[in-house]
């Protein structure tokens, strides 16, 4: 599994495509924030965040409930462009 940054808290960090070999996205196994999935576009946005405002999303993905994990997305409709997040089932994710 490669390591990086963790886009959250900055550690270093595990991560791995989707089962589904989305490029979209990466799982990530952090030792502070724990397990959550990220889109590419959502990393890139993060990385303009403070760390207190990063922060947030590691108590997001701690909070996650037993079998599930936090997708953080980053959505643009043309009018706004915002980062969003919401609970899915980890076994998608993590195979």
């Amino acid at each position: 599994m490669p390591a990086q940054k963790c886009p959250i808290c900055g550690k270093m960090a595990k991560y791995e495509n989707p089962p589904d070999n989305s490029e979209q996205y990466r799982c990530f196994e952090c030792p502070v924030c724990g397990s959550f999935v990220i889109s590419l576009m959502a990393e890139d946005h993060l990385a303009k965040f403070t760390i207190k405002d990063r922060m947030y999303y590691s108590e997001k993905a701690k909070a996650a409930q037993e079998g599930k994990v936090l997708i953080v997305q980053f959505l643009d409709d043309g009018a706004e462009a915002l980062t969003m997040h919401r609970y899915d089932d980890k076994s998608v994710w993590f195979g």
